[in-house]
């Protein structure tokens, strides 16, 4: 029998298998997540020819082919745009794990991985969930990814801060994924509330009652003689701004006819003091007017002795009329900005001239917080400018507060007592705020308006004032409405109450040798057994690789797109053109083959004749 049949034989057999090989890429052009085949060859036998007798050129004979390799193009498939709840795709180095086993894990750790487990790799990411909610393939493969352990039942409680989440999300353990179709958020109870708000007091004030009148109905005598006058506002409801329009102008006019004696005094807002004439406090300003022109400056009261609402000042004669009669004319900025400016007043022993209506620069900031069961209730505050910042004078911007708890809807109040504290800006602006303990239905939560989450309370004039930033551990109870996967593939969960939060990521795997792994049908690979040189067992691919940095938790080789499928790597133009040649081979192997058989055809006629 002559060679030709033998390497025709062989060729036949090869190019059909390359012809099987592009033929199934091509059926499977449109699979998701398919990767092609690339079919190569190699000579099959060799034999030395020492009859030639060539002394310079070492000859040979070679018989046949075989198939060398039918190795996988790792390279990625075109992505396409879909609408699936859990479709990803994946592009770089890298694969979806998943497995048989609903209770089953992979854990990453060098040597120690387990080849013989139920778990394959794959790219086709059209995942979806059973009837149980468990994240699966369209052949019902369960799929592995790192669990935060947030989910118990149909209840999703958060009970991790986002500095551990992360690192439980690099963590090298993965297990079957599962997120309930009617997840709802478990209540949680407040423990702490921060806030961070801008407090522009220029912009809006308060009625002065709701600052110096006490629970009880009386005046707070030490709060009113203690309060800058730079913090009050006018009738009109604008700033009086005491450094801008600082003068109070004073004429005292005694006695009658030729025998008048006329005073004039000046007084100026500052930080003099009174021996300088100025003053900076209503206790100050007081004190002023009694030693310098015996005129009582106090809160105007009605003539059964009640406080007038809305608040205003009233001057009064205190010098029991001795000197005869008196009239006085106040003028100056600060006495027009107060609203008692008038001309020969004739002022009548105890009886005062009230003033127009004040306010004081103020702001309130309303923030939720949630009970055990997470029913939902306002804690607001209540700021009231008390000291002016002067940065030349080295003071610091000084609010008083008053903090109350109030049902959901702001109207009922639920705490006998206010809370009362401060709020302090530096002369750089940063803010000095003590943190408060509220006690409600006998649990406590720490209150803090100084800051939340990176963000300091400012005290911005170019900026109204308004709550910038609230932040609180407690939530009510949420439905899940949607979700989200990131490039990492941290699934982000989103429920109707406005929380989102992780639980968890979907797991990928990285080989050294992706060549070594094998196709196990339905789009999966499996790893591949084979000797090492040793004699020993070995991974074929090596031993997969955990496909995100364990530090940062990043994904390393490639990244993962939400509502996007990775199509078949198969080249079409390729595949045809390899066909065609696959075919050519194929009929001139045969060709071959069929005059291997004249001749020896031929052959056997000789000896006949």
């Amino acid at each position: 029998m002559n060679n030709t049949l033998l390497n025709s034989y062989s060729g036949i057999k090869t190019h059909q298998f390359g012809l099987d090989s592009i033929s199934n890429n091509i059926a499977n052009i449109n699979t998701i997540g398919y990767k092609e085949n690339i079919p190569e060859f190699k000579a099959l036998l060799s034999q030395h020819l020492d009859s030639t007798n060539n002394a310079i050129v070492s000859s040979d004979m070679n018989y046949g082919s075989s198939v060398s390799s039918n190795a996988i193009s790792t390279k990625t498939g075109n992505l396409k745009q879909t609408e699936g709840e859990f479709d990803v795709a994946y592009t770089g180095k890298g694969w979806f794990v998943v497995g048989k086993n609903q209770d089953g894990k992979v854990e990453f750790g060098g040597d120690d991985f387990n080849p013989d487990q139920e778990s394959y790799f794959t790219r086709d990411g059209s995942f979806l969930r059973d009837a149980n909610g468990n994240l699966v393939t369209a052949g019902g493969y369960y799929v592995y990814g790192v669990d935060l352990g947030k989910i118990d039942g149909n209840k999703f409680i958060s009970n991790t801060t986002q500095e551990q989440d992360i690192e439980n999300l690099s963590k090298g353990e993965l297990k079957p994924l599962k997120i309930p179709q009617d997840l709802v958020y478990q209540p949680t109870q407040s423990t702490k509330l921060d806030i961070a708000l801008n407090l522009n007091a220029s912009k809006s004030s308060a009625a002065l009652s709701d600052y110096l009148i006490k629970p009880d109905g009386t005046l707070d005598e030490l709060r009113l003689d203690a309060l800058d006058l730079d913090a009050l506002f006018g009738a009109d409801k604008n700033p009086v701004d005491a450094r801008l329009n600082p003068d109070i102008r004073i004429t005292l006019k005694t006695g009658k006819d030729q025998e008048v004696a006329r005073q004039d005094f000046v007084f100026k807002y500052g930080y003099g003091g009174i021996e300088a004439d100025e003053f900076h406090t209503f206790g100050e300003l007081k004190a002023l007017f009694k030693e310098k022109t015996g005129l009582d400056i106090e809160i105007a009261r009605n003539s059964k002795g009640d406080i007038i609402i809305p608040m205003s000042f009233e001057i009064k004669d205190g010098s029991d009329g001795l000197e005869g009669p008196r009239s006085l004319t106040i003028g100056g900025r600060f006495a027009d900005r107060l609203g008692f400016s008038f001309a020969d007043l004739v002022l009548a022993n105890n009886e005062g001239q009230v003033g127009k209506p004040l306010y004081i620069a103020s702001h309130t900031s309303n923030a939720e917080f949630y009970d055990e069961d997470g029913k939902r209730f306002i804690l607001q505050t209540q700021y009231f400018l008390t000291q002016s910042a002067d940065k030349q004078q080295g003071i610091l911007q000084h609010w008083d507060t008053k903090t109350s708890i109030y049902d959901a809807k702001g109207e009922v109040k639920l705490n006998d007592e206010d809370i009362i504290s401060s709020l302090d800006f530096d002369e750089n602006g940063q803010a000095l705020a003590p943190e408060l303990e509220i006690v409600f239905k006998d649990h406590s939560i720490i209150y803090n308006y100084g800051g939340a989450k990176g963000q300091k309370s400012t005290n911005f004039t170019y900026q109204d004032s308004g709550v910038l930033k609230s932040d609180t551990d407690g939530k009510t109870e949420g439905k899940l409405t949607n979700l989200q996967i990131n490039e990492d593939g941290v699934i982000t969960l989103n429920f109707d109450n406005g929380v989102s939060a992780a639980m968890g990521r979907i797991g990928i795997a990285a080989f050294a040798n992706d060549q070594g792994l094998r196709k196990a049908g339905g789009n999966l690979f499996e790893i591949a057994q084979g000797t090492g040189p040793d004699g020993n067992p070995r991974a074929l691919s090596g031993n997969p690789i955990l496909g995100w940095d364990e530090k940062k938790g990043h994904l390393k080789f490639g990244k993962i797109l939400h509502h996007y499928l990775e199509t078949s790597n198969t080249d079409v133009t390729n595949a045809l053109t390899n066909l065609i040649l696959m075919q050519r081979g194929y009929s001139m192997n045969a060709k071959a083959f069929s005059t291997g058989d004249d001749l020896i055809k031929e052959a056997i006629n000789l000896k006949k004749t």
